[in-house]
């Protein structure tokens, strides 16, 4: 911990404001950076009051929507916007990324480096930086109002991969000194298909459609996840595991997941939902038009049936949630989201 490394936080969101916030706290110089001036200009100030897993003010030492100032002399770059806007932020980012930069997708999402990568080459970025992604985002967090970020949890076991597997541990000493729950995963495509929101975010907005259109209050994992949407997400994560084990790769199950990040314990993936305490709080979207659609389907499931259509496993729940999401939103989902005519799929089988 030292006031003159600075770290950088991509994303003013639930998570990159928590994010920022804490590294504030830990002692880090911390620029965090919005896409829009006005989203800027909508903070009341520097000052941030954290709540949940502390309960502490910490000052933001740059909040500001040019990306050249805030990733200038950072070590770490936390990229934690949600993963459908990574070719946005990386085309931002390629003018100014320098060499021996780290940048890290917190999370990568579905083969999240690849396509971070490809915009970066695309935009004339010559950096020699180490790139990597985590499995899922590091903390349970929402942030109800601007500059008061509430912290549930940080979870307990984070996996990080490296782009190139030669950076591994560099970038796990980088990480283990802001939070000793990371660990190093096998390659990307461990860290891609252990992409558990794509499980627990999309359905239960589908089948919870008319709740969330009419804005009601309700808590999205232990009400919105009732017995029966349990019981479809069990049948998805099946095709996941399935895909993923076509690519040589052992993940694990949801149900194997929330154990292993939370602790959490129960006779069926409903009643682990139920006994997870951090979901506990956590409160449904109040608006269609959320990251748990348009993140998770565009780069986690769309990805992840593509994967599977090469490899010759069937995804017929995810392929069946894609479609009805496009139904739903007037839009193809498929056609925008991580595909083949983004990523060679077949070129990662074994």
């Amino acid at each position: 911990m030292s006031m003159d490394k600075k770290i950088a936080v991509i994303s003013s969101g639930n998570g990159g404001q928590s994010m920022a916030a804490y590294f504030s706290y830990m002692g880090y110089k911390v620029a965090l950076y919005a896409r829009e001036a006005e989203r800027v200009d909508m903070f009341p100030g520097n000052r941030f009051t954290i709540s949940g897993v502390v309960d502490c003010e910490a000052d933001i030492d740059l909040i500001s929507s040019d990306m050249g100032e805030v990733v200038k002399d950072a070590y770490l770059i936390m990229v934690t916007t949600p993963a459908q806007y990574h070719p946005i932020v990386a085309r931002a980012m390629a003018p100014h990324l320098v060499d021996g930069q780290t940048v890290v997708l917190n999370p990568g999402r579905t083969f999240g480096t690849f396509a971070f990568t490809k915009v970066l080459a695309e935009w004339g970025c010559s950096a020699d930086v180490m790139l990597g992604e985590t499995d899922t985002f590091t903390l349970t967090c929402r942030c109800p109002e601007l500059g008061k970020p509430i912290i549930y949890a940080i979870k307990d076991n984070v996996r990080l991969a490296a782009h190139d597997p030669r950076h591994g541990k560099a970038m796990l000493d980088t990480l283990h000194e802001l939070f000793k729950v990371y660990s190093l995963a096998e390659s990307i495509l461990y860290t891609g298909f252990t992409n558990i929101g794509m499980i627990f975010h999309p359905m239960p907005i589908l089948m919870n459609i008319t709740r969330v259109e009419a804005k009601e209050d309700f808590m999205f994992y232990t009400q919105g996840i009732s017995p029966l949407v349990a019981s479809i997400l069990e049948k998805m994560d099946v095709e996941r595991v399935s895909v993923a084990n076509a690519y040589g790769v052992a993940v694990p199950t949801a149900r194997q997941w929330l154990a292993e990040c939370y602790g959490s314990r129960g006779d069926s993936l409903y009643e682990q939902i139920q006994n997870t305490e951090a979901y506990k709080a956590v409160t449904a979207p109040t608006d269609i038009d959320t990251r748990y659609i348009f993140e998770d389907v565009l780069t986690g499931c769309v990805p992840t049936s593509c994967a599977g259509k090469a490899a010759g496993v069937a995804t017929p729940v995810m392929d069946t949630l894609i479609s009805w999401a496009s139904t739903l939103y007037g839009r193809d989902f498929h056609a925008e989201g991580r595909n083949e005519a983004l990523i060679d799929f077949k070129s990662f089988l074994q």
